[in-house]
């Protein structure tokens, strides 16, 4: 396995470790509550030394369906455990703000983190 895979597998091993189902891919069918990691923009950034870079990531909070404001607490549940899921190597860039995430015929209210990690290639 690569080492950019490997980083990728061990921070989402890192949130699942704190009870979370995180996926490593957008999944065809979205079960709530779920963390979706995908890559962000840009996705490798070198550093100033050696052969280390910044991976950038998006990860994906996505509530279940419930009343605005069951969602908006159980959104912010969420956020929170992955916040505090964070391995040491990697640091939160940013948090956005909740939007409906429209799968099939389905809305699921969902927040998009910022991530980066650092990596060794």
């Amino acid at each position: 396995m690569n080492e950019i895979t490997t980083a990728k597998v061990e921070f989402t091993t890192a949130l699942q470790g704190a009870g979370l189902d995180v996926k490593e891919y957008l999944p065809d069918r979205i079960t709530p509550p779920v963390v979706i990691v995908m890559p962000n923009q840009p996705y490798l950034v070198p550093e100033t030394v050696g052969n280390e870079y910044t991976m950038n990531l998006e990860v994906v909070c996505v509530a279940q369906t419930a009343t605005n404001e069951n969602a908006s607490e159980e959104l912010d549940s969420l956020i929170e455990s992955v916040l505090n899921a964070l391995p040491a190597y990697a640091g939160i860039t940013s948090v956005g703000k909740p939007y409906a995430l429209t799968t099939g015929n389905t809305e699921f209210l969902s927040a998009n983190l910022n991530v980066e990690v650092t990596i060794t290639i």
